[in-house]
């Protein structure tokens, strides 16, 4: 697979892990098997973009939580 994501819990359900791994093509597809696995999923989702920046994705109850953009 192309991206390694990171799966970070909000409410901590794996004591001593600290997270899990995936591997997806995409961020939709990765997504997409998260929210079937854990349809009300909180927490983060971390990974590098083919530029090398990482990118840090939170979701709260199943759904993207967007940041306001300021001025």
């Amino acid at each position: 697979m192309r991206y390694t994501y990171t799966i970070t819990y909000a409410e901590n359900k794996t004591p001593g892990l600290g997270g899990e791994v995936m591997h997806a093509m995409s961020w939709k597809k990765m997504l997409k098997s998260l929210l079937l696995k854990h349809p009300k999923f909180s927490g983060w989702c971390t990974y590098f973009n083919k530029h090398g920046h990482l990118q840090v994705k939170a979701l709260s109850d199943g759904k993207i939580v967007h940041e306001r953009k300021r001025n």
